[in-house]
Formats: C-alpha cells, sequence, structure tokens
C-alpha cells in the first residue's frame, strides 16, 4: 500500500523595503556617508548664506549703518547649516535659511 507524501505549500511574503527621508536642518543626523560608507553622525558647522545678507542688507537700509548691518553674520540662527562626514570630512548636505 502506498501512502502520498504530504505537500508542503511555502508562502513567501513581499520584501518592502523603505526609504527614509533624512531632514538635513540644524542638528546633527544619523546617516550613511555616501563618499566613505560609515555610518556616521554628521557634523555641523555654519556658513554666512544670502538670508543674513539679506537681513544684513535690510538693517542696513533701515538706517543702522554703523557696523550694524553685520550683525546677523555673528548670529547662528542666521547663517546657513553645513553637514559633512566627521570620518572623511566631505560635505555631506547643506541647509539653506532662504
Amino acid at each position: 500500500m502506498c501512502v502520498p507524501a504530504p505537500t508542503v505549500t511555502i508562502i513567501q511574503q513581499p520584501v518592502v523595503t523603505t526609504t527614509v527621508v533624512q531632514l538635513f536642518r540644524e542638528s546633527p543626523v544619523q546617516t550613511v556617508c555616501p563618499y566613505c560608507q560609515a555610518n556616521i553622525v554628521t557634523a555641523i558647522h555654519y556658513d554666512v548664506g544670502t538670508f543674513a545678507w539679506l537681513i544684513g542688507a535690510a538693517i542696513c537700509f533701515f538706517g543702522c549703518s554703523l557696523g550694524c548691518c553685520l550683525i546677523p553674520c555673528c548670529i547662528d540662527g542666521c547663517k546657513d547649516v553645513v553637514h559633512t562626514c566627521p570620518n572623511c570630512n566631505q560635505q555631506i548636505s547643506r541647509w539653506n535659511r532662504l
């Protein structure tokens, strides 16, 4: 007497990959460096950008021309934020305030 072997059904679930959109803004971000492929937390520094120059021009336009127009160049809240890799020192992203 021959008994048939039981059949095994395998159900494979589809693999869903999600891409996390990282917002490079004012605080450091954990990411993978596109240059050295290291898992890092970005180092940030501030550069004077268009927003700081426009605020300085507005201050000068309204009559404060005795050096007060340079104040936005000294305030980090008016500057652009540059994210760099601490391993290879390459620029990963730049967040412009304007």
